[in-house]
């Protein structure tokens, strides 16, 4: 028994850890958060941390599979809840603009400097485009989105985009969720029918007057 409460002792430290680094990640950027900031702020000795996770990259790597975790499981239970694709776009998108308004830029941009957690991330995003594209085409049958585009070029395009706007100076005069909220609709609004347009329309309406869409 004193084995087994050992290894749960153990996992819940790491899951302690996991948050407490997300935090200060997200806040302060990665490169600027050392490793004994962390084991101070859960008063843990750097060498229990270092136990647990090898160095910096594979803590920052656990970080992010406990969102892209967390992330699947909120979309399975948005889609539980609906079929209608735009539902759940809107529904990504009000997360999405939650998560930036507490990220710092520097996080984001610090995220290419480790070559574990890119390559985690371009495998997530591949899988991504599948969903998405799949979703295009649902979006297609319910007279949401127009067939006369290649999704795959929009697809890439809106995340060229982002990219490229983290990167630049543009980020000193706007927030991110700002800056996410309008691509996103810059490209929704370019492949949506006059159906999904009215749809874009009311969920915005919805927004403006201060309405929590999706919201059940």
């Amino acid at each position: 028994m004193a084995v087994k409460r050992n290894k749960q002792d153990k996992e819940e430290l790491r899951e302690r850890i996991v948050g407490a680094a997300t935090l200060a990640f997200t806040k302060s950027g990665v490169r600027n958060v050392r490793m004994d900031d962390i084991a101070v702020s859960l008063s843990i000795s750097k060498r229990t941390l270092y136990e647990l996770f090898r160095d910096k990259e594979q803590l920052l790597l656990e970080v992010m599979k406990c969102y892209w975790q967390e992330m699947s499981n909120y979309m399975a239970e948005v889609i539980s809840r609906t079929e209608n694709v735009l539902e759940i776009i809107f529904a990504f998108y009000m997360r999405k603009v939650d998560e930036l308004c507490a990220i710092n830029p520097a996080f984001l941009r610090d995220l290419r400097k480790y070559p574990l957690v890119l390559d985690f991330l371009v495998e997530k995003q591949k899988l991504s485009d599948e969903v998405a594209f799949r979703y295009f085409q649902k979006g297609m049958e319910q007279g949401i989105f127009r067939d006369d585009i290649n999704f795959r070029i929009i697809n890439e395009a809106m995340l060229m985009s982002m990219d490229l706007l983290i990167y630049s100076d543009i980020i000193e005069d706007y927030s991110l969720s700002e800056i996410y909220s309008e691509v996103t609709f810059l490209h929704i609004r370019g492949i949506a029918t006059e159906k999904g347009m009215k749809m874009v329309d009311a969920f915005l309406e919805e927004i403006k007057k201060g309405k929590q869409p999706l919201s059940r």
